[in-house]
């Protein structure tokens, strides 16, 4: 966004007008000037650019109190209030503005007991609920309606709430245990589970990073409750969210529907418990949430009461209790409304007894000692501002406005710059309105654009009596007396910081916000000053060491150039990570610099090259020292930063496609700053797309973007069959065959073009027109499959021979004699120069020399198909291994089989006459078949079959330093390999071959030593390299890393993931968008995948995703005589049935640093992914203790904020649906979790749509609950089980 701005700097902008940058599409909504709506204007240098977004992630919760069952002082349901009103407006708005946002919407409450202890409970019930200030036990209760969705029109969708609003309390009634559970009721708005619900959330868009979404924008939390805006809540959670809310930049609305009380809200009271040495008078303090933007919605009968003539009528804030008539008698007695406990009141109070006279009147003492008491007690409960500096420490009155000031700190300017400016520079909330008396016709009026705000320079500290005044003067006199304050005071009220709080303000619904969410400003004007920072802050000064390398360019203004990138590039990277640029006009900091050095403030200077950037409490200065070609960041950290809290919270869950709610644990905790390495990332991003060659690589801490794609084979076919069919109970998924070799050469045929195309090489001019292919003939050996015969033009997935040849069978002796004569082919290489025109190659065979076969790859006519010369970084005669091996099928004259040509390429490369272009990649030892690059060894000094490093001697010539880490290279697992790998662990080692080629094999292995055992793929599961972006795309130089399977199978899901720091997303889209294409040209389809989907790592998993468990109900006998993995088996088997492929992924993201040797660091596990993509299965019981053995286990404070049992500690646990499962992990069964990325946007013919995946999992679910099909897949599976 910094980006974009900067771009429009010198142009002239109108309403509606289109801009495009780097792929970024935006639109010109709203223009300010002067505090007024223009309708163009031109950007400059003083522009403050305010960015909105229509497709934010955004989290609804729908407050369950008990005030949803009451009505409101119109008549009004608040439940209906809220589906019928305020969500059947903001529905409508969405699809009048074309807002599509990324929705998930929660119902919560919470529901205290009516039990004195835990160990009333029964033991699966106590560690999931706690206790509050009052010694109450509760327990929280969330129901997701939707998770994660995108829709055209969200108004169908109030039907379903609606009948799940009905039904919730019977919901919640019924998930309890039947037996020995005290009655609980659902408690009041006020004592709800408010603060709770947003730390879900939060949980979310903390890991924002990950499973990035390239088509959303935007973090917003909407709160929806039926209360008035006033809440009970823990002083610690209420610190710990403030901080996640305000440094990591999510926008938040209230949205209250009740009445607007007459004093400051959100309003939060605090309770300490912890401090048995205060009293309980001393427990609340009040405090006001300034990061919680609030609205209070008017229903339509509250609009028409409200424009009526009985205007100036009595309003009521709360609810009256009705009188009652006494028994046996016709006189109205008057109710006693309900008492504070007896050690809230003051001493007078407590020995107060109600004494009714005859008449039911109170007979009242009040003596001018008890007033002075009832004083006393007031001062207790409200302090008057001056006696603490700290903003959340400071117990505020929200009935006396001159309180309502705390200390300007950077966190409450964080959102200023959202909202325009007034005529005098004042922040402004259009929702906000003033209402004032009309005294000649004593009616209100309203003031729109009246706003008691104060400038930048000057903010308020006493708003009381400076309002009567603007009420009864003007406003210009409020405004010179506001200018005279001083700059560290701020409003204790208002997410502005800058407003103040009257009894004449009345709040509407910010549409504005809720329709278009504001993106996180990228500037403030917020400064410490210089005394501030040598007193409360210390530095950490570094220089960047990549600098150095910038050094080497030989030309001066390139260096420059460079330089001045790599500070733009670092200030973005801070910007991304939720900083912001301090800037000040530039006519204030030069009248500033006039004063003297001292005098200058730490902000930005773009004259200097300095740009200032804070974070909370974390400030950053990054300088650019042209005399120095350096780069120079100086950190001002806090001296005294109070490290927060960790705390531990369980609470009852009902997810989606769930019938029931489980009980779910997980942790609520601030991520500092400071625990960033931006030396890391300072430096990685100055050296560029070389930074892991110079020890600077990705790191977790890094907190770099990732998005992981599966690649899988199109079923359109089968899909089609099955939507013909309806849907319809009676549809069976069970119908998807074992591949056979045929179908299985296919996908790898397909699988070669999809690399080819992501390679983006092309091959030369060279044709097999000279020689047509050989066709073979199918022998008795069933054993013997064909290699994916890839045409030059690749126009097609499969080859069709157009000449029939009649088979030659291939003996043992032939055999022999081929392998008798390698040691005079070897001679013959070393002393006859490989030359192309060489005459003849039809009749190469296996006794063919090998100089012979070398040249033959060589021919003009009929040789292999090289790589392009021009393609920058390959040496001369580089090849695809799968080109070399369908190239020798077709040339020998004696047929041969796969693993005969795997043989013939292993023997090239153990002499040296090939060699990988991986310096120390798995290919450089082992022949392996698929995209992988070798190339035919030039002729040298010394003798061809002197084995020595031929690649690493010539990688200076040919830069192939960088080969390995940008081109992508995989293993493909041939039919013939796979099968002759299951035949080598059935036999015995001391078992002699079926034929001589195994017995001189066998020989030569005594002999020498061992080879690299044939058959297998790369024993490396994921890869890593560094993929490079369209530069003229983009105003900068750009690249990403890509992790993937090293290997690829058929029967297997393939993963792909993106890892960026420094890319635009709009250009990745086109990438992916561009792969996608070409999936789908080779039988393939590409979609988003869910890294770690099951929540084996707790810092990415989703607090509102929960796995179904689905029950394998088989027969006990069989059971019984199975073994477990006899039982796995027939799991297995059932999965492919029904159409689903193994993945083996891990949770941890493929890089660099963890790939380089064989599962270095990653911990790899099976799970299966819908043939469609549509679900994710996991088989049970499973083995979690080598998955989650890196997670740290420790008992953490719950988030009650009340007495605390000393055994009622939770330990630290993830939200993942595998670990939360309790017993289910030991039963025999599957979890299924629904692909929540697979959106509108990724659904195509091959992956189906909800009622199809709806129609799998109910036919799954009925196939594992005994079905005959079951049984008769049991049955056919005979030895197996």
């Amino acid at each position: 966004m910094w980006r974009l701005g900067k771009s429009l700097i010198g142009h002239c902008l109108y309403i509606q007008k289109k801009i495009v940058f780097s792929g970024i599409r935006a639109q010109v909504m709203g223009l300010w000037s002067r505090g007024e709506k223009v309708s163009c204007g031109a950007v400059t240098q003083e522009t403050r650019v305010t960015f909105r977004t229509s497709t934010a992630m955004t989290y609804i919760f729908i407050q369950m109190s008990a005030e949803m069952w009451e009505f409101d002082t119109c008549g009004d349901l608040y439940m209906e209030k809220a589906v019928d009103g305020f969500m059947t407006e903001l529905f409508n708005m969405w699809k009048k503005q074309n807002t599509n946002s990324e929705l998930t919407i929660v119902l919560f409450s919470r529901v205290y007991y009516e039990a004195t202890s835990i160990d009333e409970f029964p033991a699966s019930m106590q560690t999931s609920v706690h206790i509050d200030y009052q010694g109450r036990i509760y327990q929280d209760f969330y129901r997701v309606v939707v998770l994660n969705e995108r829709r055209d029109d969200w108004l169908p969708l109030l039907v379903t709430i609606k009948q799940l609003m009905m039904t919730y309390k019977e919901d919640v009634q019924n998930s309890l245990p039947q037996d020995d559970v005290p009655k609980g009721a659902i408690s009041k708005a006020g004592q709800g589970n408010v603060l709770e619900a947003i730390n879900l959330s939060l949980n979310v868009f903390d890991n924002h990073y990950v499973n990035r979404n390239f088509d959303r924008t935007g973090q917003v939390v909407v709160l929806i409750s039926p209360g008035a805006g006033v809440f009970e809540v823990g002083k610690t959670l209420a610190d710990i969210t403030r901080l996640r809310m305000i440094d990591y930049g999510i926008g938040s609305d209230l949205v209250c529907l009740a009445e607007q009380p007459p004093h400051p809200v959100p309003l939060f009271i605090y309770t300490d418990a912890n401090d048995n040495t205060k009293t309980t008078s001393d427990r609340f303090q009040y405090d006001i949430p300034q990061w919680l933007n609030y609205s209070f919605y008017l229903s339509r009968s509250q609009k028409q009461r409200q424009c009526s003539s009985t205007q100036s009528s009595f309003r009521p804030r709360c609810i009256l209790p009705e009188q009652k008539v006494v028994e046996n008698t016709n006189q109205l007695r008057k109710v006693s409304f309900p008492k504070l406990e007896t050690d809230l009141l003051p001493q007078c109070l407590s020995n107060i007894t109600e004494q009714y006279t005859s008449d039911g009147e109170l007979d009242e003492r009040d003596t001018d000692e008890e007033e002075s008491q009832y004083n006393g007690y007031d001062s207790k409960v409200f302090s008057y501002g001056n006696k603490r500096n700290n903003y959340h420490e400071t117990s505020s009155n929200p009935f006396f406005p001159s309180t309502l000031k705390t200390k300007l700190t950077a966190g409450i300017k964080r959102w200023t710059h959202t909202f325009p400016r007034g005529v005098t520079g004042e922040t402004q909330q259009l929702h906000h309105k003033y209402l004032i008396y009309n005294y000649s016709g004593q009616e209100l009026c309203s003031l729109s654009e009246m706003s008691t705000s104060s400038s930048d320079s000057s903010l308020c500290t006493d708003f009381g009596e400076e309002f009567l005044l603007f009420l009864e003067d003007t406003p210009s006199r409020a405004h010179l007396s506001r200018n005279n304050l001083k700059r560290s005071t701020a409003c204790a009220w208002g997410i502005t910081g800058e407003q103040a709080w009257t009894p004449y303000l009345q709040s509407g619904v910010d549409w504005k916000s809720l329709t278009s969410t504001a993106c996180f400003p990228i500037t403030t004007d917020y400064y410490p000053e210089r005394w501030m920072l040598e007193a409360e802050y210390e530095e950490a000064p570094y220089n960047l060491d990549g600098c150095s390398l910038i050094e080497d360019y030989e030309d001066e203004s390139l260096v420059k150039a460079t330089l001045s990138n790599v500070l733009q590039e670092l200030v973005s990277q801070r910007l991304i990570q939720d900083f912001q640029l301090v800037v000040i006009p530039q006519s204030k900091l030069m009248s500033l610099a006039h004063l003297g050095t001292s005098k200058i403030p730490l902000v930005t200077d773009q004259s200097k090259m300095e740009y200032v950037l804070s974070y909370g409490n974390t400030f950053h200065k990054i300088s650019l020292k042209l005399d120095r070609y350096n780069v120079e960041v100086v950190k001002y950290n806090a001296r005294n930063e109070i490290p927060t809290s960790r705390l531990a919270y369980s609470y009852q869950l009902w997810g989606v496609k769930k019938n029931q709610y489980e009980a779910v644990k997980t942790r609520v905790y601030h991520k500092p700053v400071q625990n960033d390495k931006w030396n890391l990332r300072d430096n990685y991003i100055c050296i560029g797309k070389d930074a892991d060659k110079e020890g600077f690589e990705l790191h977790e801490t890094l907190k770099f973007w990732r998005s992981r794609f599966v690649l899988l084979p199109s079923a359109a076919s089968v899909l089609k069959k099955l939507c013909e069919q309806g849907n319809s109970t009676e549809t069976h998924f069970d119908v998807f065959e074992e591949r056979n070799a045929a179908q299985k050469i296919q996908l790898i045929e397909g699988f070669l073009k999809f690399m080819e195309g992501l390679n983006r090489k092309k091959k030369s001019q060279q044709t097999l027109s000279a020689k047509q292919p050989l066709q073979r003939v199918p022998s008795d050996n069933s054993s013997i499959t064909g290699t994916p015969m890839r045409r030059i033009s690749r126009t097609s997935g499969t080859t069709t021979p157009t000449t029939p040849q009649p088979a030659l069978s291939i003996t043992a002796s032939a055999i022999t004699n081929a392998l008798s004569n390698l040691a005079s082919g070897r001679k013959e290489m070393s002393s006859t120069p490989c030359s192309p025109t060489t005459p003849d190659f039809k009749d190469l065979g296996l006794m063919s020399p090998r100089s012979q076969i070398i040249m033959g790859m060589r021919d003009n006519s009929t040789g292999l198909t090289f790589l392009n010369g021009d393609n920058k970084g390959l040496p001369p005669d580089c090849f695809v291994s799968c080109d070399a091996i369908q190239w020798l099928q077709k040339t020998m004259t004696t047929q041969i089989t796969h693993m005969h040509a795997i043989r013939l390429m292993q023997d090239m490369l153990d002499d040296g006459l090939i060699h990988s272009l991986s310096i120390d990649g798995p290919g450089t030892r082992k022949f392996l078949y698929g995209y992988y690059l070798y190339c035919i060894v030039q002729e040298t000094n010394s003798s061809a079959t002197t084995k020595s490093p031929w690649v690493s001697e010539h990688k200076h010539l040919y830069g192939l330093q960088d080969i390995q880490s940008t081109y992508f290279e995989v293993a493909c697992c041939h039919p013939d390999q796979e099968e002759e790998t299951n035949n080598n662990k059935q036999t015995s080692p001391n078992a002699s071959g079926d034929s001589e080629f195994d017995l001189v094999e066998a020989e030569e292995k005594v002999l020498s030593p061992p080879r690299i055992v044939l058959g297998t793929c790369n024993s490396q599961v994921y890869k890593s390299q560094v993929m490079e972006i369209d530069s003229t795309k983009s105003d900068r130089v750009e690249w990403c890393h890509v992790g993937y399977h090293g290997n690829y199978h058929p029967d297997n899901a393939f993963e792909m993931e993106l890892q960026w720091l420094t890319s635009t997303p709009s250009l990745l889209l086109d990438i992916i968008t561009n792969w996608n294409r070409r999936a789908a040209s080779c039988g393939f389809h590409f979609i988003p995948y869910l890294i770690d989907p099951f929540g084996f790592c707790k810092d990415i998993s989703d607090p509102f995703r929960s796995a179904l468990f689905i029950h394998l109900n088989l027969p006990t006998d069989v059971q019984e005589c199975c073994q477990d993995g006899k039982l796995h088996k027939v799991q297995e088997a059932i999965l492919r049935r029904f159409g689903f492929l193994l993945s083996k992924t891990s949770s941890q993201s493929p890089m660099t640093s963890n790939t380089s040797l064989p599962n270095g660091g990653l911990t790899i596990h099976d799970q299966y992914i819908h043939i469609t993509g549509a679900a994710f299965v996991l088989i049970t019981p499973l083995e979690i203790d080598a998955l989650t053995s890196s997670q740290r286990n420790e008992n953490l404070p719950c988030t009650c904020h009340g007495k605390q049992d000393p055994k009622h500690r939770l330990p630290e646990e993830s939200t993942c649906a595998a670990t939360d499962q309790g017993n289910v992990l030991e039963t025999l069964g599957f979890l299924w979790l629904p692909n929540y990325l697979l959106t509108k946007k990724w659904r195509s013919v091959s992956t189906g749509d909800e009622k199809l995946h709806d129609a799998l999992l109910a036919d799954f679910t009925k196939f594992c609950d005994e079905d005959e099909r079951l049984q008769k897949l049991v049955q056919d599976m005979g030895e197996p089980v």
